[in-house]
């Protein structure tokens, strides 16, 4: 998740708005703006929405305090696919048919373990592995709804892309300093999980940059 803010979302945020304005600080300033409107955001759901209200959606097994948390991450990972489903269709958009599908294909492989990591996630929250599998694909199934939208509103601004690349962005970060590191630090396994985020940050990184 760290590495696709940065590399699936961050990134590809800069580079169209570069290629549409010359002045680097207003591409900073609505790069940076969208990221913090997303963290931002998810920090407000986070504070005022109340933890009964995800019980409804969870095991009985599960607390408040972790029903909460398990489904703010799947939100984080679904809100982050969407805008990924804007940049496949912009692929097209421009005309050339083997990009669009190159964007697409990339987009599509390098969400394979962030839907892995949503079912695993559920799994280890005592979610069955039918529910796990379903809410997974759901999260996923937002990107063609994206990309509907996209073909709608590129027409009408440059810079609806970009702002909800990094938009998606903040929130992930939020999602990931607040709620998975501290987790995965809880009890004791420091080092483990330090080890498994740079694998995978490494992991995601091959993925964006060698198919996104």
């Amino acid at each position: 998740m760290l590495a696709a803010s940065f590399f699936s979302l961050l990134n590809p945020a800069v580079e169209i708005l570069e290629s549409s304005i010359s002045e680097a600080y207003l591409v900073a300033l609505i790069t940076s703006s969208g990221f913090l409107l997303g963290a931002v955001l998810f920090w407000f759901v986070d504070k005022t929405v109340p933890e009964d209200y995800f019980m409804r959606f969870s095991p009985d097994i599960l607390d408040r305090k972790d029903s909460k948390k398990i489904w703010i991450f799947v939100l984080a990972i679904t809100v982050h696919n969407f805008p990924e489903g804007m940049s496949s269709a912009l692929g097209f958009m421009t005309g050339d048919v083997g990009k669009g599908i190159a964007l697409a294909s990339g987009i599509g492989i390098q969400n394979m373990p962030e839907g892995l990591a949503v079912a695993v996630a559920l799994l280890a929250k005592g979610f069955s592995k039918k529910r796990a599998v379903l809410i997974a694909s759901i999260s996923g199934l937002v990107e063609p709804v994206g990309g509907v939208v996209g073909l709608v509103v590129f027409g009408l601004s440059d810079i609806v892309l970009p702002v909800g690349l990094a938009f998606s962005a903040g929130a992930m970060v939020f999602v990931i300093s607040k709620e998975i590191i501290p987790e995965t630090h809880r009890r004791g396994f420091e080092i483990e999980a330090t080890t498994g985020l740079i694998i995978g940050f490494v992991l995601m990184m091959f993925l964006d940059l060698t198919f996104g």
